[in-house]
Order: structure tokens, then C-alpha cells, then sequence
């Protein structure tokens, strides 16, 4: 196991669960209580724990031992979050980690099925909009670009997804109503994420 890839995991593990470094330490116990300094060593890269933290920070963060040794696939880009009023730091690095959580288990189960995930089909340039007829005016483009027509959309989920937009549907703090992103993955083209609680 390589100690920058148990690094990656565990950050992420941490950020998912919302803890900081301090309460992490916290919350081991015994013969397995890591300091913050030590936890941030770990999340370097720069030393590894022993098999009983290991395990002891498994448990405490609710993933299994596996969890922690395989590399990261993919990394969230151009995060733009529809959020209320006051988002905290932490319930957006929270969220973001719950996200490409999804996005991971997600693509993992499209490799293990060998189903061949689509790539986000980008009908024109980002475009930014300033006003609600400007919407419209882009609305009907995409539906040209999409050869959509006027009529309803019956499933936008499986439309969205047919065009390689990856919609979740997860629990969101209060504070955030929902995010969209691009997905990084090594070797291929960026893929759109939605999320929404």
C-alpha cells in the first residue's frame, strides 16, 4: 500500500464522516489514539499507521480496511455548488467527499459490469446567463443540439445520463441544495456530475 494512497483515503474518509483532524483523534480510543499531527503525517503522505490503527481508523470512519488501499479515480473539477444563504467550509469539503465518493462507487460498478460509461456531451462553450430569457434562448439550443423537439421531457435523469451527466441523489447538510462538477478521470475526457439533496 502505498503511504500517498492511504493518504488520499484517508482525507477523504475524514472529510466524508466531517471531522476534523482534532476530532478524529478524538474519537480513537486506547492503544490505537493517533495525534492530529500524526493523522497529518498520514494524509501527507509521509508515514503509515500501524495495522491496529489501521483498523481502529476504519471502523471510526466506517469504511472498510480495502477502502483505504486502492488509488483514487477520479477528482472533482469546476465544483459549483447551489447553496442557501451560508455554506460552511466544512459542509462544502463534506459534501465534495461524499460526491466523489458516489462518483467512484459508481464507475467502479460500470468497470465490474463492463458498461461503457458515457462521456459528457457538451452541445456549445459554457455560457454565462443574466437574465431568465437568456436561459430560454439556451435552453433552446440545447434542445437543438440535442434533437429534442418541444415536447416534454419524460425522464431528464435518463436523458442527462444518455449525454453522460451522472446524476446522485445523496443526503446534503442543510446549508447546500445541491452541487454540479466535472468528473477527472486518468485517460479520459472530463464527465459531468450533478448532485442533489
Amino acid at each position: 500500500m502505498s503511504p500517498s494512497v492511504f493518504g488520499d483515503r484517508l482525507k477523504l474518509a475524514r472529510k466524508k464522516a466531517g471531522l476534523s483532524l482534532q476530532a478524529l483523534s478524538d474519537r480513537l480510543e486506547g492503544g490505537d489514539r493517533v495525534s492530529t499531527q500524526a493523522l497529518g503525517k498520514y494524509e501527507r503522505g509521509e508515514m503509515m499507521p500501524s495495522s491496529g490503527v489501521l483498523i481502529a481508523l476504519s471502523k471510526v470512519l466506517g469504511e472498510p480496511v480495502g477502502y483505504f488501499m486502492s488509488p483514487m479515480g477520479a477528482e472533482l473539477l469546476d465544483v459549483d455548488f447551489r447553496k442557501k444563504a451560508a455554506t460552511s467550509a466544512r459542509n462544502r469539503a463534506r459534501v465534495e467527499a461524499a460526491v466523489l465518493d458516489h462518483v467512484e462507487r459508481y464507475l467502479t460498478i460500470e468497470k465490474i459490469l463492463e458498461l461503457e460509461s458515457a462521456e459528457w456531451d457538451t452541445p456549445f462553450e459554457p455560457v454565462k446567463l443574466s437574465s431568465v430569457e437568456e436561459g430560454e434562448n439556451l435552453a433552446d439550443r440545447v434542445r437543438a443540439a440535442w434533437k429534442l423537439g418541444g415536447d416534454p421531457i419524460p425522464d431528464m435523469t435518463e436523458l442527462l445520463e444518455e449525454h453522460g451527466v451522472k446524476v446522485f441523489v445523496i443526503e446534503l447538510p442543510q446549508d447546500v441544495s445541491g452541487l454540479t462538477c466535472l468528473v477527472g478521470r486518468s485517460g479520459k475526457r472530463a464527465s459531468g456530475a450533478r448532485g442533489c439533496g
